[in-house]
């Protein structure tokens, strides 16, 4: 017990001093403001947000009413909602929350962030055990796919 409080210690005071002693200069300040200016342009530090985010609240009130106290899942509707967000802010419109492909984005990043690509990653030599292999070309198809979605979408917004 001791030990785990020594190595967790350890490991806050290495953040600490990391944080403290750090080098600020001139490149750590050229970063900084690049990184600054990124964020302004997505609208961090304005209104734009805020109308984004409330655009999305109104319409989870309104999905909320639809259902008249009846029970439902949350996950699905809150989801759409937070990723309607970050596509509003990415590409300058919002997706209905029926749209097909939206929602294939959607369950695509679910399945994908559910899969066991960790343990590929520390024994790669598991990519030739036929389950981790399956779910590899599964990966791959799912990344392709939302390649496909986002360069579909960055070539509307251009038109647009």
């Amino acid at each position: 017990m001791a030990v785990c409080g020594v190595v967790t210690g350890s490991a806050s005071l290495l953040v600490s001093v990391g944080i403290l002693f750090g080098r600020y200069g001139a490149a750590f300040k050229a970063h900084h403001q690049l990184c600054l200016s990124i964020l302004k342009q997505f609208g961090f530090g304005q209104r734009v947000m805020e109308t984004r985010i409330l655009m999305e609240v109104e319409e989870m009130i309104n999905s909320l009413r639809e259902q008249q106290g009846r029970p439902f899942d949350m996950r699905q509707l809150t989801t759409s909602c937070v990723a309607n967000v970050i596509m509003n802010m990415l590409f300058g419109h919002r997706f209905d929350h029926s749209d097909p492909t939206f929602q294939q984005l959607i369950a695509d990043q679910a399945e994908l962030s559910a899969t066991a690509s960790m343990a590929i990653d520390i024994f790669p030599i598991l990519r030739f055990v036929p389950y981790f292999k399956r779910k590899s070309a599964d990966a791959i198809k799912i990344a392709k796919r939302t390649y496909k979605f986002i360069t579909n979408n960055i070539a509307s917004s251009i038109q647009v």
